[in-house]
């Protein structure tokens, strides 16, 4: 098992109008290179360009933020969704598990050009559908808070393993949004955190004392733990196809995305928080364990991080161990 992949890791994968009227749409913005972190507005009253200001951020759901059918099924319910520039992660807690869907929303528009609702499009490995729909969605600020209200239609297919989330769509009121982190919001161009959350970052390699072990990291996608356990060593799940591709996205809110694609498995996301260790800005915490990482390398093309921990040889002697993992930003 290589550590420094599963140092980001811990986690399992996968509107109605507000109460006083908006006339127009208002877009109150914070300058900050990295974007607008405190519009407001109603977005059927925007542009795509707009919208996308304002439904920016992570928003955390209440339970007092269902209006009409929570008391129908409390075996699932929203956790959070956040939206970057370019996409999505919806947390669902299915039966206290938590269940992550990924993938790109798309702003629908009116004749007028005004954004009408908001898809969010889930890959199925072989076709990609939309599994929610967004409308009604307002934001506004109260005091220095920012809260949601807008609409959810579910259409998650009938196979899918969260399938039974489909029964909490409707109207949710007060969905706050996420302060975002402080080096968010005085982000400098240029600088480590600037180029971390501005772009996508898609996995190159990791080496572990100079020995390349990229696809063995992919490969414990498809072990069987529990058939591994009882041999002693490691055994395959029959028919399994370990993901080919990892891209990760680092949140300005204090979380990171891991997702796997090309696998038999289908998508797989993984997410988790972040931040810091100080204001250089060159090592970071990341996970419930709160591990270290450091960074090797950074620019807008490619990310060099660093892990150093112990581990056990195959006589069950402690030695340390050196991980490098190498990410290139596919936008650039």
């Amino acid at each position: 098992m290589k550590k420094i992949f599963y140092l980001f890791i811990l986690v399992t994968f996968f509107a109605c109008s507000s109460d006083d009227p908006i006339s127009e749409a208002v877009i109150e913005t914070v300058e900050n290179v990295i974007t607008d972190l405190a519009a407001t507005g109603s977005v059927s009253q925007q542009t795509p360009v707009e919208a996308k200001k304002t439904i920016y951020g992570k928003w955390n759901f209440p339970n007092s933020g269902k209006t009409s059918t929570l008391s129908k099924s409390r075996s699932c319910a929203f956790d959070f969704i956040e939206f970057t520039d370019e996409s999505y992660i919806m947390a669902l807690i299915l039966e206290g598990e938590k269940i992550t869907a990924f993938g790109s929303y798309v702003m629908n528009e009116d004749s007028s050009g005004n954004v009408s609702s908001v898809s969010l499009n889930f890959n199925l490995g072989t076709s990609e559908i939309t599994i929610a729909t967004l409308t009604n969605i307002v934001v506004v600020q109260n005091g220095e808070n920012l809260s949601a209200t807008f609409t959810v239609d579910l259409s998650i297919p009938d196979d899918a393993s969260f399938a039974a989330c489909n029964s909490i769509e409707g109207d949710y009121n007060n969905v706050g949004k996420e302060e975002p982190m402080e080096a968010s919001t005085n982000a400098i161009e240029g600088s480590n955190h600037e180029i971390l959350v501005n772009n996508t970052w898609t996995l190159v390699s990791i080496v572990e004392d100079g020995e390349d072990v990229t696809s063995e990291a992919f490969e414990d996608f498809c072990i069987d733990e529990n058939a591994s356990y009882e041999s002693g060593q490691d055994v395959f799940i029959d028919g399994c196809s370990p993901p080919t591709s990892l891209v990760l996205s680092i949140s300005a809110f204090g979380s990171y995305s891991f997702v796997y694609t090309g696998g038999s498995q289908g998508t797989l996301v993984q997410v988790d928080p972040w931040n810091w260790t100080d204001d250089s800005q060159t090592a970071m915490i990341v996970g419930e364990d709160e591990d270290l990482i450091t960074i090797v390398s950074l620019s807008n093309t490619s990310a060099v991080f660093s892990s150093s921990y112990n581990d056990e040889d195959s006589s069950g002697n402690i030695v340390s161990t050196t991980d490098i993992i190498t990410f290139s930003s596919p936008s650039n």
